[in-house]
């Protein structure tokens, strides 16, 4: 009888065991690991970095579902490309990727550097200023970007000149030796002051030397590059001053992504444009409020219309010139610069929501 009723419950447990294995959950799949190298133009504890770009890979990495992560290697400013050098050096797969200014390469990028001339397109805020790049883009998709994928494209927003001595009207700005960008080398010689051209991260050094003694930039370098320690006036120039960025990647390294992964970027895209827009436009503040509270306090100036009136006829010669300039490569010109102002106009109406850190 004990033999039986051993037979018995050996027989049921080795009949149950396997189909209970079968009905156990199965294991969650193992995330792929994909290394991709990403260098740009900024120390490694840039807002930019810690916020921006980390959250961006993340979102990208929330789309695969599970089924990627991504392993970035981060290459900060100096360590790999310059500045300018870095769109090239990504084409040529220096870098996987790579995000740096348009600005940087002047007469590289035609169609998208219309965005960047004084008095064409001036953004409200980096909100406006990251939806018109992404939506004048996306209208015209220029060849000029062809030899990258364009992962996305984003802005710093209106520009401010800071200097040593207030700067109040269109005459306080002669004889200044300004830091610029792209455009806005035409624009400093319009206005009777002399341009002078280096990369952001060798600003403060300059300005200390002597060589500059004003900047054109977004309020953020106030506290991101530590410019309140420089400098003692902002005075707003919208007009005079936009900025804008590219995310880009290797063709061979996009190629080689699985297919998921190439979904999960293009999905993220516009949501990416978006959040830089926000995060940029929360540390425009960001830089102000720092500014104000260094020792010896900080003045924000707002030109008069009048004087607002006088900056924009100073520069207005560079929309034709620029037209003129686009027209002679065989491109549209006088769309193209139409098309950007009634696209920054459009989205300077716009509310937006402020980013929460």
């Amino acid at each position: 009888m004990k033999k039986k009723v051993l037979f018995i419950f050996v027989a049921f447990t080795l009949l149950v065991l396997p189909l209970s294995g079968a009905c156990a959950p199965a294991a969650p799949p193992v995330a792929e690991a994909i290394k991709i190298g990403f260098v740009h133009i900024f120390p490694a504890t840039h807002y930019a970095v810690v916020d921006q770009f980390s959250s961006y890979f993340k979102m990208v990495e929330e789309a695969t579902k599970g089924k990627y992560t991504l392993d970035i290697e981060y290459y900060p400013v100096g360590t790999l490309l310059g500045g300018s050098e870095i769109y090239d050096g990504v084409v040529t797969g220096i870098a996987d990727s790579g995000q740096s200014s348009f600005g940087y390469n002047p007469g590289r990028f035609p169609v998208i550097l219309t965005l960047n001339q004084p008095g064409i397109a001036p953004p409200k805020n980096a909100d406006a200023a990251a939806r018109t790049i992404w939506e004048f883009y996306n209208k015209f998709k220029p060849k000029e970007l062809e030899d990258t994928k364009v992962l996305y494209l984003y802005a710093t927003g209106p520009g401010y000149l800071h200097s040593k001595t207030p700067i109040r009207s269109v005459d306080d700005m002669k004889g200044l030796i300004i830091r610029c960008t792209g455009g806005g080398v035409e624009a400093v010689k319009l206005v009777g002051a002399e341009p002078y051209a280096c990369p952001m991260g060798d600003v403060y050094v300059s300005v200390q030397k002597g060589l500059a003694n004003a900047l054109v930039s977004p309020p953020e370098t106030l506290d991101g590059w530590k410019h309140h320690e420089l400098f003692d006036y902002s005075t707003s120039v919208p007009h005079f001053y936009s900025e804008f960025f590219y995310i880009v990647m290797n063709w061979d390294k996009w190629n080689a992504l699985p297919k998921g992964l190439q979904d999960a970027f293009d999905a993220v895209a516009e949501d990416a444009m978006k959040e830089a827009g926000q995060i940029w436009q929360y540390q425009q503040k960001v830089g102000m409020d720092v500014a104000s509270a260094s020792p010896g306090g900080h003045e924000f100036i707002y030109l008069s219309d009048a004087e607002v009136a006088k900056l924009r006829a100073a520069i207005a010669p560079l929309r034709e010139a620029y037209i003129a300039e686009l027209n002679a490569k065989g491109l549209p010109g006088e769309e193209i610069v139409n098309e950007a102002a009634k696209i920054v106009e459009k989205y300077n109406k716009l509310e937006y929501e402020p980013w929460t850190p």
